[in-house]
């Protein structure tokens, strides 16, 4: 190895540990044999207690992603991102010479404050590309210009999958060097079993949102189920969104599938799933690479995906090492999850050999830190130090027009932390009615209202639900004026779609239940009450 190489800053962007993460955690834990790794990350990024035990410092920054669900960029958001990102950099910079950083790896695409602190410090830095924003996950970034020059300022731009190289070339007319991500392959191996018996068991592990396909999934099972294939199991394992979650639980009780799905919460050792499971499912849409269809290989068990993007590239479409269905095809998932399941255990033996040796060589730790290490090697070397003035005189100049403007962000923190302190406010004497020994069901009772709909079914709204669920309460209608992900999973209504048979109206938003409820009233329901009310009058019950 080059002993030139000493110094390097890895810009880790989230706060949890995701995919991003776990594949940085698995590359320091290996590289960190050859040179010293420093790491900077979010404030109060509880991720950072897990680099810390491994002794590796960190240091944690103010700075945000850069990005917004699509339709969602505004001048002002261009403004406060930049006024952001630029102070950023600025705060990087000491830690730059304090650290003798050589050069800065940024271990995702979400964020380009570093790559402004290198320009500044005249030091290489290289992109790691590990998601697709608006095929993935329906974001774009803020300032996308400006990121795309970053992009072409990048001395190396390193891309997780054909997929991802493919994708940003045509996108952002960039070159980048495809190399597979690197995975500690004794954390996640298991012996594959010669005598191993498939139980129709199937493993779903993913973050627990739309865009990874759970739902998929369940009608998948809803299918096999109808057709008589009782024994079937599916385990869904996920850190998620706790609305969606809610959603997909009601949906799998209201088609009483309880015995054959369960949801499990994010799992840290997936070791036990993967040996009690046969198979795995990954569901995920424009999925950039996959890494946990590569656990589920090592794992030993039967894979079967989506054929969409990285998901694809991994599985491979000849039937060695798993089984392709067309994405966001239930029945056809249905049929890939009986085609696995009916296929000959020697078939599916060889096939679960093939796919973990196929994981061993290609995503190998030790190999990736080779190659990554001489990545490295070769941007040093060749690293001379652009005359950069122009640009970042540019870059001084926008971020003096915008440093003094008033923030829309400051404001919309104010609003959030006013909407939490009124959910809280709430919650809190929701809990003090429990305490008294009183329920919600006795408002409706009082009032003898014996049907309701539901308005905003964020966390409020789920509780209301859970609690007045088989109470003999009739839950008719969901109303959200943002419904997210929820949507795809149960029926929501519009006011102006029809008129509302129903008892009385429930608005569970805390911060504008005044505004809404004037507002829904306005429609011609007499019967509109916030849940604040509902909870003033139960809290004075003697």
């Amino acid at each position: 190895m080059n002993n030139s190489i000493k110094n390097i800053m890895y810009i880790f962007n989230d706060g949890l540990l995701g995919g991003a993460g776990y594949s940085l955690l698995d590359t320091v834990k290996e590289i960190r044999k050859y040179i010293n790794p420093t790491i900077v990350m979010p404030k109060a990024a509880e991720a950072r207690i897990v680099f810390e035990t491994l002794d590796i410092h960190c240091y944690e920054l103010d700075f945000a992603v850069d990005y917004v669900k699509m339709g969602e960029v505004t001048a002002e958001k261009q403004e406060v991102d930049y006024k952001q990102s630029y102070e950023a950099a600025l705060q990087l910079l000491p830690i730059i010479v304090k650290e003798n950083v050589q050069l800065i790896h940024i271990n995702s695409s979400v964020s380009y404050f570093a790559a402004i602190a290198a320009l500044m410090a005249g030091i290489p830095y290289i992109y790691h590309i590990r998601e697709l924003m608006e095929e993935q996950f329906g974001c774009e970034f803020i300032n996308r210009q400006l990121k795309q020059q970053l992009y072409l300022q990048a001395d190396k731009l390193i891309a997780i999958s054909d997929y991802v190289q493919k994708i940003y070339k045509e996108k952002y007319f960039v070159e980048t060097e495809r190399i597979y991500d690197g995975i500690d392959i004794q954390k996640y191996k298991l012996d594959l079993d010669n005598d191993k018996k498939f139980e129709n068991q199937f493993l779903a592990v993913a973050v627990i949102s739309q865009g990874k396909g759970q739902i998929d999934a369940i009608h998948a099972m809803e299918i096999l189920i109808d057709k008589g294939y009782v024994d079937i199991q599916l385990v869904i394992v996920g850190a998620d969104d706790s609305t969606y979650v809610w959603a997909l639980k009601k949906y799998i009780k209201s088609k009483r599938l309880e015995k054959n799905i369960k949801i499990l919460p994010f799992q840290s050792d997936l070791k036990k799933l993967h040996r009690q499971a046969s198979y795995a499912l990954t569901c995920s849409q424009n999925e950039a690479l996959g890494r946990v269809t590569i656990e589920a290989m090592l794992g030993g068990n039967v894979i079967i995906g989506a054929d969409s993007g990285g998901t694809t590239e991994i599985i491979g479409r000849d039937e060695n090492r798993g089984f392709l269905y067309e994405l966001h095809n239930s029945e056809a998932l249905a049929d890939a999850m009986l085609k696995a399941m009916q296929c000959s255990n020697k078939t599916k033996r060889k096939m679960l050999e093939d796919a973990q040796k196929y994981a061993e060589n290609v995503f190998s730790i030790s190999k990736y830190c080779a190659k990554i290490l001489n990545i490295y090697k070769e941007v040093l070397s060749s690293f001379h130090g652009e005359d950069n003035t122009i640009f970042l005189k540019r870059l001084k100049e926008k971020y003096e027009s915008v440093k003094n403007k008033d923030s829309y962000k400051k404001k919309d923190l104010d609003n959030r932390n006013l909407k939490a302190e009124a959910a809280f406010s709430m919650a809190a004497k929701w809990l003090e009615i429990r305490q008294n020994g009183h329920k919600l069901l006795e408002y409706f009772e009082k009032y003898g209202y014996k049907s309701v709909a539901i308005y905003g079914m964020a966390r409020l709204g789920c509780r209301l639900y859970d609690e007045l669920e088989n109470t003999g309460i009739e839950i008719k209608y969901l109303l959200d004026r943002a419904p997210g992900d929820s949507a795809k999973v149960l029926r929501f209504t519009s006011l102006g779609s029809e008129k509302l048979k129903v008892d009385v109206i429930v608005v569970t938003v805390a911060s504008a239940e005044r505004e809404i409820v004037k507002k829904i009233k306005t429609y011609g329901y007499s019967n509109v009450i916030g849940l604040s009310d509902i909870l003033n009058e139960l809290v004075l019950m003697e």
